[in-house]
């Protein structure tokens, strides 16, 4: 109770009254087969369409051979057998005939060490550095675009070649290798000497790449192995990039010692006439100008090289600038020194916090680049591994060193599937940013492990695929020949590790259990006793095709549940991917339509007398076309009263679902919507009264509950779910001590409520009766 301690006003929400019970969806479905591709750990995927389907576990599958057909005992009407192929067809179905969400779990043959099984696709990568050309060029050009420029620096030598070959373009001189003369960071730009510029024209398209590190035998360099996640051969269509990338670029801060206005000049005489690159300039006369010395002109960087060292008057401008005519170029002041001296293993940098232990940095002066692993970085100070060896001034840089991962599951140049992982750090993978780490938390296609050092700490020994570009990976299997019907029973390995049809449990929103194709017993009793076990699930059940009458009986004989249908005979349709007519079970399109009925009409309604979207026209003359074969009435009257519910063509009125029975010896329980109806209101009870628990257990809460489950029943008797002239004659609602319950239960914990509703029953038979009168038998 709240407690008042100052006179005032005091505002309440008292929680009273019933609360409305919300009824469940029946039309959600659970489907367990065999796909192209997908998950094969994890939940159930949801799915809402047939092309999301697609798009997460591929297209229809291939009619397997004889030899795989036969060593499964797959095609023994009698035996432990199923058409897993046809998976994919019975979920098209489904959402032909109106279904809207489904959940697959994909089957597969359980891998064993041995390799049977299937197996997961997987690539090694090894290491070295290959940058992407990023424009086109042309023969005999002296400069290229790269994606960027890790790891360039004057003087380096490195190849050019196309997707990884072992060939390199050549220079115009017949040489393998480039030399770099100079690079530009802002535009990412390679120069090369003259003379010796590319030795053919270059398309991106082509995939031609700077080799700066070369890439070396994987056999004795591996450093990341990646695997699919999921088994099968379509790990075959993934391929990975891991590509080196600049995370950050940070300034390097003056030296203490230095002046922050350093001494400055101006030239001799404004530009008056347009001046070529590596002109002599008059400076006016300054002792503090030297050889070698970079100044500033114009906010960009230049060395002086001194040519009248009597009066300091003269210097050449090295790798000058043309300035247009009338251009004031008359300030020209000398270039601070960063904090990072010759020689010291620390320096300066602005917003160090970027930075951490194993961080690789690059030092560049625009010249010459030193590469380091930062053993600390704390309040603008960075320790680095080793001493530098040049000078750096403003206007340089050090650049943070990551990793960018690209993995895709394509085929041809269609992209089914695609992940990208920016700044992952080259660290131990226990580093929550490191590659393998992010990869192996996040990613949903492929897991990734170290096969060489867990640190990088050179740039030459970053992950790089074996062709300098992308790595496919391979030796991915089905082994359809290894499938066994256990495989779609599947193993409990508790919440979000269960397999085949026992992964169903993992979600809750499930009413209806398909497994397409498969008659076997084993796979039967299982997807029974899980609606048993589960409660509130339908299961729709498929014979073996092209059985006769005394066939399907035969098959019907050994069930006995309230909780499943069985459809009779299989159905034909047109297979998109071959342009056939191939043969299909019916449980996937029946489905579907239990899901159509049901948002349509209610789940009261019967899912009978109506018609089968999705299979081939009938034939007009002998009812044969969609339906394998055609059930006569005669036939039917065989088959209704064991509850197996037909499908038949009827002149006019096309090809319907013609039954409405569960295979139950339960008099109670021998209509689908009977049962179906009581799943419906049980589940909405259930999760529409948790808010009880734990109550206190007294009159009061007993009236509450009473008076919930009253309203519930009554908005379901006026939609027609239930059967009655009145409210009273429909259901009833009983909660109340001496009626329900004892001081016994109540003393142990336990509230009792007796619900009684009438259900709709299906006009299964209408009975006219007409007989014969004539005037005078009337007037008498």
């Amino acid at each position: 109770m709240p407690q008042y301690f100052s006179p005032g006003v005091y505002v309440e929400e008292v929680d009273s009254g019933p609360r409305p019970i919300q009824g469940v969806s029946t039309s959600v479905a659970g489907m367990v087969g065999v796909t192209q591709r997908g998950p094969t750990s994890g939940k159930p995927v949801l799915v809402t369409s047939f092309n999301e389907f697609m798009s997460t576990f591929g297209g229809f599958l291939d009619t397997p051979d004889e030899a795989t057909i036969s060593s499964g005992g797959w095609d023994d009407p009698t035996g432990e057998g199923g058409y897993w192929w046809r998976f994919p067809h019975a979920v098209k179905g489904f959402f032909d005939n109106g279904g809207q969400q489904l959940y697959v779990k994909r089957v597969f043959a359980k891998p064993q060490s041995s390799g049977k099984g299937a197996q997961a696709s997987s690539g090694t990568l090894t290491k070295g550095v290959a940058i992407d050309l990023v424009r086109d060029c042309k023969k005999g050009a002296l400069e290229i675009k790269l994606a960027h420029l890790i790891g360039v620096e004057v003087g380096k030598e490195f190849a050019i070649t196309m997707q990884g070959s072992t060939v390199a373009v050549p220079d115009e001189a017949g040489n393998a290798k480039f030399v770099v003369q100079a690079y530009d960071p802002s535009t990412n730009t390679v120069r090369f000497e003259n003379g010796k510029g590319v030795g053919q024209s270059l398309s991106v398209k082509d995939g031609y790449s700077a080799e700066i590190e070369t890439i070396q035998q994987v056999a004795a360099n591996p450093t990341l192995q990646f695997t699919a996640k999921a088994l099968g051969a379509w790990g075959d269509q993934m391929h990975v990039r891991v590509q080196p990338m600049v995370a950050a670029t940070l300034s390097l801060q003056f030296s203490d010692t230095e002046d922050a206005n350093p001494v400055s000049t101006t030239l001799a005489a404004d530009v008056t006439e347009p001046v070529a690159p590596a002109t002599t300039w008059t400076i006016e006369t300054v002792d503090d100008l030297n050889d070698k010395d970079v100044v500033v002109i114009q906010g960009k960087r230049f060395t002086l090289t001194m040519v009248d060292a009597a009066n300091h008057k003269k210097f050449t401008v090295e790798n000058g600038e043309k300035w247009n005519k009338g251009t004031a170029v008359r300030k020209i002041r000398k270039a601070n020194k960063a904090d990072a001296a010759t020689g010291s293993t620390t320096i300066k940098v602005a917003s160090s916090d970027r930075l951490y232990k194993g961080a690789i940095v690059e030092l560049d002066n625009l010249k010459k680049k030193e590469r380091f692993v930062v053993e600390a970085a704390k309040e603008g100070i960075v320790t680095l591994s080793s001493a530098t060896e040049e000078q750096y001034l403003e206007g340089d840089y050090v650049r943070l060193i990551e990793a960018t991962v690209q993995i895709q599951s394509r085929v041809g140049d269609t992209i089914l599937a695609e992940e990208e992982f920016s700044s992952l750090r080259l660290t131990k993978e226990t580093d929550t940013n490191s590659i393998v780490y992010r990869i192996k938390d996040r990613s949903a296609l492929v897991s990734v492990k170290n096969l060489g050092s867990p640190e990088v700490t050179d740039i030459a020994n970053f992950p790089i695929a074996t062709n300098g570009r992308t790595q496919p990976l391979k030796e991915g299997k089905d082994n359809f020949q290894d499938l066994k019907v256990e495989d779609f029973v599947g193993e409990d390995g508790g919440s979000g590790k269960r397999s085949g049809i026992q992964a169903l449990e993992d979600i809750d929103d499930i009413s209806l259990v398909v497994v397409p194709g498969i008659w076997s017993p084993v796979v039967r009793a299982a997807t029974i006793q899980h609606c048993e076990m589960m409660k509130y699930r339908f299961a729709i059940l498929d014979p073996p095709p092209r059985l006769s009458i005394e066939g399907v009986r035969a098959y019907r004989t050994p069930i006995d549940t309230r909780y499943a249908a069985l459809y009779y005979p299989w159905i034909r349709l047109r297979d998109p991917s071959t342009s056939t007519n191939i043969e299909v079970p019916p449980s996937g399109h029946l489905a579907g339509l239990y899901a159509r009925v049901d948002t349509e009409r209610g789940v009261h309604k019967a899912p009978a007398n109506e018609i089968l979207n999705g299979i081939l026209p009938a034939n007009p003359v002998t009812g044969v076309g969609g339906l394998l074969q055609d059930v006569t009435k005669r036939e039917q009257d065989l088959l209704n009263p064991e509850g197996i519910n037909a499908l038949r063509f009827f002149p006019g009125r096309g090809q319907r679902v013609w039954g409405a029975r569960t295979v139950s010896s339960d008099s109670n329980f021998k209509y689908v919507n009977v049962r179906r109806i009581f799943n419906f209101i049980e589940r909405s009870i259930d999760e529409g009264t948790q808010f009880v628990v734990f109550e206190p257990n007294d009159s009061q809460l007993w009236s509450r509950v009473r008076q919930t489950i009253n309203n519930f029943l009554n908005t379901q008797w006026r939609s027609g779910m239930l059967e009655g002239r009145t409210a009273e004659e429909a259901y009833y609602v009983a909660c109340d001590r001496g009626v329900t319950m004892q001081q016994d239960d109540i003393e142990n914990g336990r509230l009792i409520c007796e619900v009684g509703i009438a259900p709709v029953f299906p006009a299964e038979f209408v009975i006219f009766r007409i007989q014969k009168f004539t005037a005078d038998s009337k007037l008498a």
